[in-house]
């Protein structure tokens, strides 16, 4: 047999270990290197047996079989010689002349093959396989083909302990992330945060084959390190958890990344809980949230270890897994702080109602109607209507008088069943209307206090500007809090529509008056109330004809903006009194609270709205 020169020898060598290293399906590596194989010795049939459990031997590769060994067939179910060799005394020759027994065995043609030469395919000193090259009887194989034959088997017991391995990491890939999957899926059903972290320090251990997992947490606020979750760690019983595991450090700088002797390569002396544990191995990695350390996740083993690059990203994975629980606990929360905070804003919405006028006054010649809405849950605007005492020298109210119906109270912007507070018999009432300059609870609290320290101020009857002097020096007196309130006060004298108003620089009411169809606002100069301690308030008066309407509001109406950010404006308001002001004061206040919603073409309202309209009407 006529043998390749070396230098095509060496050629052919190394485009088999080029096939062999393409691919990493080891059936396909097989097939395309038997096919070589052949080639290179100058024989025809050649095939590969892979060794599997209790020494079991299955064929992984043949190339050109005779008809009497046609795979599959009978010839194939029985174990040969070199297989019986191979598990009992391990082939002890590179290559080995082996009379085939189941070529004997074999009916049909044979093409005169008798014996094959049979490599051991070896990973170390354990053999993976046997490759068997066949000869006729008379055939042999010349020693520089037995040398490259023992090359061969080096080639192919080196791909298949290449690919064994492959399929081995491949499976432990698919097994950790199958635990991944599960650990994520139990995480986000999770209710609790305790046992989830405890879950997560039992996986980590498992995953990375340690000895201990645990979860360190860094507590900020009191400047300590804490034991959150703990797995194959030996801790102290009866004590709180989690317990403190560095009092007085909460990040743990000194510790290595990685290392194989913990205790020697910290930058300080272990703290006594840690080390207390033993730990040789360790591997920690910072755990963020927002770009910020939250702690340490970190597993450990009790005998020297170096852990790899792979299982520190294995640990990395577990790490986000942490940070993301975490996450969702946090939100979590602040989900349960917000709901509570919506309930106790709720119930401060109701508290604050109560404070408002439960019905508008029923007032024989009047028709009063007021409109509320806050632009959070609760506000800084109130109104309110005070019975006060008869001016003195005054004629008592004739007995029997007929009440009339006074108007609906719109609070929070939705109709309140009509109950009107029967004021027939009254001689005087006081109406305020107020805007305390903030929003939201703050302002809901100051305006329960301004609101109570002016009724108690003017239903003794006071004059309009007194009733502002002496409820500005209680406020300065009562408040703490820096804010102040904007108050327009009117009194009313029921029999002659005497009106007396004093302004604490709120928004000057409008004024309709029927005898010349002109809108004019309220002028009266003041200063807000709480900021300065003796202003002075400008107090005038006007008498209201039949027909009359006067409209006060806050801010919130005239403040409200577009799209396009230009405010909603006097001018337009004007103009809407001007329009409406023969119709009802609840209709007048739909038709501003129409136009002014119109305008805002969607815009959140951006501050608190208050109306009240008085309308005097004629008896009977």
């Amino acid at each position: 047999m006529p043998a390749p020169d070396l230098q095509q020898r060496i050629a052919d060598l190394n485009l088999l270990a080029q096939t062999l290293n393409q691919t990493l399906d080891l059936r396909e590596a097989l097939d395309a290197a038997l096919v070589q194989i052949c080639h290179l010795i100058g024989l025809d049939t050649a095939w590969i047996f892979l060794r599997g459990e209790a020494d079991t031997f299955l064929l992984a590769a043949r190339h050109q079989l005779p008809p009497a060994l046609s795979y599959p067939g009978p010839a194939w179910d029985e174990r040969c010689d070199c297989q019986t060799q191979c598990a009992a005394v391990p082939l002890d020759k590179a290559v080995q002349m082996v009379r085939c027994s189941r070529l004997r065995e074999a009916v049909g043609d044979k093409w005169g093959l008798m014996q094959h030469a049979s490599v051991p395919l070896r990973s170390g000193d354990e053999v993976l396989g046997i490759l068997n090259v066949a000869t006729t009887q008379w055939g042999r194989i010349a020693a520089p083909e037995l040398q490259l034959l023992s090359a061969i088997g080096w080639l192919l017991g080196t791909a298949i302990a290449r690919a064994q391995l492959y399929a081995h990491v491949k499976v432990r890939r698919v097994q950790e992330q199958r635990t991944l999957l599960a650990l994520s899926q139990d995480l986000l059903v999770s209710e609790d945060l305790e046992p989830a972290l405890q879950r997560l320090a039992r996986v980590g251990a498992r995953l990375l084959d340690a000895d201990a997992c645990a979860f360190v947490e860094a507590d900020e606020l009191a400047g300590r390190a804490v034991l959150r979750a703990a797995f194959g760690w030996n801790l102290p019983a009866n004590l709180p958890w989690p317990l403190a595991l560095d009092p007085a450090s909460p990040h743990l700088w000194y510790l290595p990344e990685r290392t194989s002797i913990l205790a020697d390569e910290s930058l300080t002396p272990l703290p006594p809980l840690l080390a207390s544990q033993g730990f040789h191995g360790h591997l920690g990695l910072a755990v963020d949230l927002g770009g910020a350390p939250v702690g340490t996740l970190m597993v450990n083993s009790r005998v020297p270890r170096q852990f790899l690059d792979d299982e520190v990203q294995l640990l990395g994975l577990l790490a986000n897994q942490l940070a993301q629980t975490l996450e969702r606990e946090r939100l979590h929360q602040e989900a349960l702080a917000r709901q509570r905070l919506e309930q106790e804003l709720d119930l401060a919405r109701e508290i604050q109602a109560s404070f408002l006028p439960h019905c508008c006054p029923s007032l024989p010649g009047y028709q009063i109607a007021a409109y509320y809405r806050a632009a959070r849950q609760v506000g800084g605007d109130f109104y309110d209507f005070i019975e006060l005492p008869p001016p003195p020298g005054s004629a008592p109210t004739a007995p029997g008088s007929p009440p009339r119906r006074g108007e609906t109270v719109f609070r929070a912007g939705r109709l309140v069943a009509p109950d009107p507070q029967d004021l027939s018999s009254a001689q005087r009432l006081g109406i305020v209307i107020a805007d305390v300059t903030d929003k939201g609870v703050p302002a809901a609290l100051f305006m329960a206090l301004s609101r109570t320290l002016l009724r108690a101020t003017a239903i003794d009857g006071r004059q309009p500007a007194e009733v502002l002097q002496r409820a500005n020096r209680l406020i300065l007196a009562d408040s703490r809090s820096g804010l102040f309130v904007t108050c327009f006060y009117l009194t009313l004298e029921t029999a002659s529509g005497h009106l007396t108003y004093a302004n604490g620089g709120h928004n000057y009411p409008l004024h309709y008056a029927t005898a010349t169809g002109q809108v004019q606002p309220l002028r009266a100069r003041g200063i807000v109330l709480g900021i300065v301690p003796d202003p002075q308030f400008e107090q005038h008066e006007l008498m209201l004809q039949v027909g009359d309407v006067v409209l006060l509001y806050t801010d919130g109406v005239t403040e409200a903006m577009n799209p396009a950010r230009e405010l909603f404006g006097d001018e337009r308001l004007h103009a809407l009194l001007h329009a409406h002001a023969q119709r009802s004061p609840h209709e007048i206040i739909n038709a501003v609270l129409a136009a002014v919603t119109e305008f805002a073409a969607g815009q959140a309202q951006s501050d608190d709205i208050t109306m009240v309209v008085l309308k005097r009407n004629p008896l009977g």
